[in-house]
């Protein structure tokens, strides 16, 4: 099936001048470029997000621990715990 499809993108090449084959060729580079750029710039714009979010949970994390810490003080098993899920984050 590949080599049926292959022999007619050749018989329609065939039939095109070689001129606009090579225009072609040159507008899908440039598309493909413009794509990449884009991608790029989407990934950068991702690990910012990214990051972004991770400074606002890691603050998030911490004051619900102190919230927690201080709700509890009565509690010492509850107090052990919280620190243990505190020093794995």
């Amino acid at each position: 099936q590949y080599q049926e499809e292959i022999q007619e993108l050749n018989e329609v090449a065939r039939h095109r001048p070689r001129s606009t084959l090579v225009m072609g060729i040159q507008q899908e580079n440039r598309q493909i470029r413009e794509l990449q750029q884009e991608n790029k710039e989407l990934r950068t714009s991702l690990e910012e997000h990214q990051s972004a979010l991770e400074l606002i949970m890691s603050k998030y994390r911490e004051q619900m621990f102190r919230l927690l810490m201080a709700s509890k003080k009565d509690d010492p098993n509850i107090i052990t715990k919280l620190k243990e899920q505190h020093s794995k984050v």
